[in-house]
């Protein structure tokens, strides 16, 4: 697959995290902006870890600097939340929400970023800071629904969880979307856009961004 017209980027977070980015924006847990009643998903130990980790330079730093969002949707790491695999705290789908933006956002608003062509905390994955380098990602595997590592391509997992970081802080302008799993999720959004004054399109989207039978 070459690299697609639109690059688009997916965070995911607890959907009691979304009245106070909608609000503020999106922070890093360095920043003393940080929502201090931040309601985490995945895996905690990982921000302390990410603090060792060096950025690409520019624009340099530490991973714990940085906003991580995924190239495409259905993440491992999505899985593991919604099964609660590896001593990591179960949530229902229904409370994860998408923040969706595109690199086309990231340019207009002059963000600082690096991506990188595996998970960024991997030892094995390569950093870029220009976009003439997305040709580098493997964009079949990042928009592939089965990611599991085996004989045909050990680095299949790795690959799926390429990250594009952004530094310190992400205005609410750049949002182009809002991903829910159901009806029922729209609802309990809509009304935390509505408090805020924001007309954010909100997408009931099961299939694309959700995983099934967990």
């Amino acid at each position: 697959m070459e690299t697609p017209e639109k690059i688009w980027l997916y965070r995911i977070t607890h959907i009691d995290n979304l009245d106070y980015i909608l609000k503020n924006g999106i922070y890093t847990s360095e920043s003393p902006n940080f929502d201090h009643n931040f309601k985490s998903i995945g895996d905690s130990s990982l921000i302390n870890y990410r603090k060792n980790i060096a950025a690409c330079d520019p624009p340099g730093g530490s991973l714990s600097e940085y906003i991580p969002f995924y190239f495409g949707p259905r993440s491992p790491m999505l899985f593991q939340i919604a099964k609660g695999y590896e001593d990591i705290p179960k949530h229902p789908q229904e409370n994860i929400v998408y923040l969706i933006t595109s690199f086309n956002q990231v340019k207009l608003h002059q963000l600082e970023y690096f991506f990188t062509d595996g998970n960024a905390r991997s030892e094995t994955a390569n950093k870029f800071n220009s976009e003439h380098n997305f040709k580098n990602l493997d964009w079949t595997t990042i928009y592939g629904t089965y990611w599991k590592s085996d004989e045909t391509d050990l680095l299949r997992k790795q690959k799926k969880q390429s990250e594009f970081l952004v530094k310190n802080y992400m205005p609410i302008t750049c949002i182009e979307y809002i991903g829910v799993y159901n009806e029922v999720a729209k609802q309990n959004v809509l009304p935390l856009l509505t408090n805020s004054k924001l007309h954010i399109p909100v997408k009931v989207s099961p299939a694309k961004l959700y995983y099934d039978n967990v």
